[in-house]
């Protein structure tokens, strides 16, 4: 069971959209990418307990501007239903309903986590440079990247939204930033 804690929302998110953040508040990441500058501190902390086991820890989704959401959202939903599928998870958008066709659920455009700059998918990276699950253990290391999400995330300020993406977390509480954040980046 992946853990899960209420998300607090950042003081200085009040009043800003969903997926319209500006610059200011978006830090760049290793390798590349963006996240809510005091989430990109807990990433940042994550991915060094990570390389201290040997783990290339990397992401394969980080900020999402609107227009991405909804290209993402487009790319896997359709308003019509799969009539492949028995069971279809649906969204409400645009004032239609919108099935599931393809790929992992995502969250309606404007609802995403994502666009706080808050979430991010998390990989591993292979020494040959292959991206895999979080959930793969590599050759020769004693866990796989998840084992090691699980130690550190609720340690650094992640947490999970959905039992079915443990590859999907959120910095919880970025206003108030655990002391190992402090110890292992500085003040």
């Amino acid at each position: 069971m992946l853990p899960t804690r209420r998300i607090v929302m950042p003081a200085d998110l009040a009043g800003v959209k969903n997926g319209e953040l500006p610059n200011k508040l978006l830090t760049h990441i290793q390798p590349s990418g963006r996240l809510h500058h005091k989430a990109s501190r807990a990433w940042a902390a994550l991915q060094i307990k990570a390389l201290e086991e040997r783990l290339s820890l990397v992401h394969v989704g980080d900020y999402r501007p609107l227009a991405q959401q909804e290209e993402l959202f487009k790319a896997r939903m359709r308003p019509f239903p799969d009539a492949k599928r028995e069971k279809q998870v649906t969204r409400r958008w645009n004032g239609q309903t919108w099935y599931l066709h393809f790929g992992a659920p995502v969250a309606t455009p404007g609802t995403s986590n994502h666009g706080f700059g808050l979430a991010i998918d998390a990989a591993l990276k292979l020494k040959s440079d292959e991206v895999v699950s979080i959930s793969n253990k590599p050759k020769a290391e004693r866990r796989s990247g998840l084992e090691c999400l699980l130690e550190w995330g609720p340690k650094l300020g992640w947490t999970w939204e959905l039992q079915v993406e443990p590859w999907h977390i959120v910095a919880h509480r970025v206003d108030r930033e655990p002391a190992l954040v402090k110890e292992i980046l500085g003040a």
